[in-house]
């Protein structure tokens, strides 16, 4: 976990966490309810409409801020995001090509099968 973008997002959960810390418990059950309640409208995205890709995340730092094992999940999560992500710069531009037709593909795909 030595890459930027793990340390940037461990900095911004430790401090989420103070935030979290400096508040009483109150806060701290609606901080946890409020990111479940995230995580799940994310997860429902993956069959409707919406920024999947950003609210999952936004809910796992929010849950990160108070539990290890979501703090553990979102950074190998980054981690990994970011090693596809430099893979992909380094592909060839044909294994680009295909990856956005089949991407767009099973997009057509899930889309005519919600049509059904």
């Amino acid at each position: 976990m030595d890459r930027e973008s793990t340390r940037w997002v461990d900095r911004k959960i430790g401090r989420a966490r103070g935030l979290v810390d400096s508040h009483g418990k109150v806060f701290r059950v609606m901080w946890v309810a409020v990111g479940v309640i995230v995580v799940a409208a994310g997860l429902a995205m993956t069959v409707f409409p919406g920024p999947v890709t950003v609210v999952v995340p936004l809910g796992l730092a929010m849950l990160a801020a108070v539990f290890g094992w979501a703090r553990w999940l979102l950074l190998r999560t980054v981690e990994h995001g970011t090693e596809a992500k430099e893979r992909f710069d380094r592909a060839s531009l044909w294994v680009k090509a295909l990856t956005v037709a089949a991407s767009a593909a099973i997009a057509a795909a899930v889309l005519a099968l919600m049509l059904l």
